[in-house]
């Protein structure tokens, strides 16, 4: 604009505009103060306040098959601003990292394009003449990638990996205050770790992509939070670093059936490049016409002639014939066939021999199709090349983004690759590249402990402290009264320690006696089967109800988010199961007490010397039994089982269609009627 003044600079250091009297007003000088005043306010909220920071509402809603997001109206904090932002839906790709922002322009409008900016004024000598200009400033969702945004700055604030929503602070958020925290939890806490879920585990090849499952959870890298609000698919090249093997020598030692299977020392192979031989061939040559001539042979390679013979006549090497490369030299002066005659020729040649390999190696047939046989005991030659071991890491940043660094591959023990420390280290993938196998991964986040849980570990160890005193105790009582003296044995049957572990146990120590054993039988009490609560007869009595509205508000009002989905309910939602590989128990009987009472019952009179009914002495036996559990060990199970896992959905509205049934990304439409 050219009749525009403005010459506010912050280097300079003016803090305030003195207005003198009887000095003109310069518009230069209202320009400036407007200026002076935003640069004042933008300096405050930028220590509260980042740009793309959302102050209300604004959390995108996904769809991770269309890639369609909607969001809702919101504010967020642009250049010293909170910008209000009308309801949007953009389409992303949901194989990628796209990053979701606001597109920030300037206009400058007049009265040219506005007439309402005129003076208004109807009594003024200035009335519908212009005056100050305006600066619009235009604000809307936009992707990064957007073209047509032209003199427009691009501020991202959300980010979506792979069709799904990164969460890494929850509106709003000030700036200072989430870096303070930061600061303090990194400090107390000592860096990253895991707050629940995250655990990765490995799913299967997808074309050249290796697909890993990563939980939903929450974590905290440097103190920054990052939330996952479901489970990610995560993508990663299957790029296997491959080595070239050359050379790798073999002795060919055919069995009964003359085949042999060669195992190779690096697996697992991809392909075989060449295999050298040495084989057996029997021809028939024609002599030529030259007495003491050559006559060629039909392959290369010829190392050794193991028979010349010519009907019932044998020729001497050395004295009838010699090898010259690949001919037989007839020029010793000796016995040869006369020209133009054939004779049979069986010789011995190094060729390369087509295999058709797996993963581990081949298997070789002596005989071969085109009627030569691999010489038994000859070394074979093998080139080929395999994919290494190698240990990757999955790690997690402060931007939520899932990243995987690739070890060091060795043939023999991979070298683990150390992670940033300003990312947390999420899992350990052992890679060794079988098509049948599985990356082996090993979960290894550093996980926050709760304190229910330290108090209980606070009471294990003060157990243990118990357990080691007595243990203490009881060494040096064997040490004092040994198990065998004078040559017998001696069990006080105080407890199972001198019993055999390994054995069955069919007798049960009771106060010091060794006996047979009390049967205990446990009757479980019955349970509705809808997995009710069992409790008591109740009356529901009212201690806090609200029955008074303070306000009202809208819900949806702008139609961002989808309709509410059906309810979908699995049956069994949640699946336990215990694998018991060894179980040893030893029955013990702690007390067994036995006493007299009063009871009515049949008894003798010896004046009549007849049985009448009366009080008297009966006796009463009680008893307490437990199993005692030796030892006890559990690992947490590598993969679940396979179980048939039933589901309903309903709530479906009048005219709807089930299209399509995902569950855990497989396609089980054609299960639901």
């Amino acid at each position: 604009m050219q009749d525009y003044y403005q010459r506010f600079d912050p280097e300079k250091g003016y803090e305030q505009l003195l207005f003198r009297s009887g000095k003109g007003l310069q518009s230069a000088e209202l320009n400036d103060m407007q200026a002076q005043v935003s640069h004042q306010v933008k300096g405050i909220a930028d220590v509260l306040l980042k740009d793309g920071d959302v102050v209300l509402d604004g959390e995108p809603a996904v769809n991770s098959e269309t890639g369609l997001v909607q969001i809702g109206a919101s504010s967020v904090y642009l250049r010293g601003q909170v910008r209000t932002l009308a309801p949007a839906e953009l389409v992303i790709a949901t194989d990628q990292i796209i990053d979701i922002g606001v597109w920030l322009s300037e206009s400058q409008v007049t009265e040219l394009e506005d007439p309402s900016l005129r003076d208004p004024a109807v009594s003024a000598h200035n009335y519908d003449e212009p005056g100050a200009a305006r600066l619009k400033v235009t604000c809307q969702w936009g992707l990064a990638s957007d073209s047509g945004f032209e003199d427009a700055n691009f501020y991202p604030v959300y980010r979506i990996d792979k069709g799904v929503l990164i969460i890494k602070q929850p509106p709003p958020q000030l700036d200072a205050v989430t870096v303070a925290l930061a600061r303090y939890d990194r400090e107390s806490n000592g860096g990253s770790y895991v707050v629940d879920g995250m655990n990765l585990t490995y799913r299967d090849i997808e074309g050249d992509y290796q697909v890993y499952s990563l939980e939903e959870g929450k974590a905290h890298i440097q103190g920054y939070e990052v939330s996952f609000p479901t489970s990610r698919r995560e993508l990663f090249d299957y790029d296997p670093d491959k080595q070239l093997i050359e050379g790798e020598l073999h002795v060919f030692t055919p069995d009964e059936s003359g085949d042999m299977r060669i195992d190779l020392a690096f697996s697992p192979v991809n392909s075989v490049s060449r295999v050298d031989a040495n084989l057996e061939k029997t021809v028939t040559v024609t002599h030529s016409a030259v007495p003491g001539g050559m006559d060629p042979l039909p392959d290369v390679g010829v190392f050794a002639l193991v028979s010349v013979t010519q009907n019932e006549t044998v020729y001497q090497e050395g004295i009838d014939f010699t090898r010259s490369g690949n001919q037989v030299n007839w020029g010793l002066g000796g016995n040869e066939p006369q020209g133009g005659e054939s004779y049979q020729v069986t010789y011995q040649f190094r060729e390369q021999l087509a295999v058709t390999a797996d993963e581990t190696g081949f298997t070789l047939s002596q005989a071969q199709a085109d009627g030569t046989t691999i010489v038994a005991n000859s070394a074979l030659d093998v080139d080929y090349d395999w994919s290494m071991n190698r240990i990757d890491l999955m790690v997690l940043d402060q931007q939520g983004q899932v990243q995987r660094i690739k070890g060091l591959s060795n043939s023999y023990e991979p070298t683990t690759p150390v992670a940033p420390a300003n990312q947390l280290v999420l899992a350990q993938i052992r890679q060794n590249w079988f098509s049948d196998g599985k990356p082996e991964v090993t979960n290894l986040a550093v996980r926050s402990v709760p304190m229910a849980t330290l108090e209980e570990m606070q009471q294990q160890i003060s157990d243990l402290y118990d357990l080691v005193a007595i243990e203490r105790l009881r060494n040096d009582a064997n040490a004092e009264e040994p198990a065998a003296k004078l040559g017998v044995f001696v069990d006080p049957f105080l407890d199972d320690d001198m019993r055999d572990s390994g054995l069955a146990q069919t007798a049960a120590i009771i106060d010091g006696e060794l006996m047979l054993p009390v049967d205990v039988s446990v009757t479980d009490l019955p349970l509705p089967s809808d997995d009710r609560p069992v409790t008591l007869n109740y009356q529901l009595e009212a201690i806090l109800e609200q029955t008074m509205k303070t306000g009202k508000m809208k819900v949806n009002p702008y139609q961002a988010f989808s309709p509410i989905p059906a309810t979908v309910k699995l049956t069994p939602a949640v699946d336990h199961w215990t694998q018991t590989t060894r179980v040893w128990t030893s029955p013990v009987t702690r007390w067994i007490t036995r006493g007299w009472r009063r009871v009515w019952r049949r008894v003798w009179n010896p004046s009549t010397r007849t049985w009448d009914w009366g009080w008297g002495w009966g006796s009463r036996t009680t008893r307490s039994d437990s199993v005692q559990t030796v030892s006890v060990s559990s690992t947490e199970a590598e993969f679940l089982r396979v179980r048939q896992v039933n589901f309903e959905i309903t709530g479906f509205g009048p005219g709807e269609k089930l299209e399509q049934l995902m569950f855990d990304g497989s396609d089980i439409t054609s299960g639901a009627s």
